[in-house]
């Protein structure tokens, strides 16, 4: 598995899910490409499996531009196939206490995807959801952890971790 770093220069951030181009280095912006490097150096996920800001959903009311700061996919076939996504990840500044309506927004966006796991983090406060369909938003089921890369097939594992 190939490790990778956070690259800042002149107040520029490189992303690698947009092609490796260098973003302006926001406080939010930071804290999505730190946690794109723990998905992939410590969860294991690759960059092809993966998406950054992510439209969620079509309407054009409302929150119609709704944007997943990272979407991950079971594998890059399911992302290339436009399949429903494994996992959703809302960032927040690292300055910014997360709110229970920021986890509602994480929940709605990763409905939208029809993920099982979501995750929010300012990095100084990270929260894991499982994701259950069988329940409006109001049911925020956290969950310890979410699955590695290498789990993603292991059913038993899967439901461990949503237990």
């Amino acid at each position: 598995m190939v490790k990778i770093e956070v690259e800042e220069k002149d107040g520029k951030i490189k992303c690698p899910l947009k092609g490796n181009v260098w973003h302006v280095a926001t406080p939010e912006e930071k804290v999505r490409q730190r946690y794109i490097v723990t998905l992939v150096n410590d969860y294991g996920y690759s960059l092809d499996q993966m998406a950054q800001e992510l439209r969620v959903t079509r309407s054009s009311r409302g929150k119609g531009n709704a944007r997943a700061d990272i979407v991950i996919w079971k594998s890059r076939k399911d992302k290339d196939d436009k399949k429903a996504a494994f996992i959703v990840v809302e960032c927040k500044a690292e300055n910014v206490k997360i709110h229970s309506e920021d986890y509602y927004q994480g929940f709605n966006y990763a409905s939208w995807a029809n993920a099982e796991f979501f995750v929010t983090t300012n990095e100084k406060e990270t929260k894991f959801f499982n994701v259950d369909p069988t329940y409006l938003p109001e049911k925020l089921e956290e969950i310890v952890a979410i699955p590695t890369a290498k789990d993603i097939e292991n059913l038993k594992k899967i439901k461990q971790i949503k237990s």
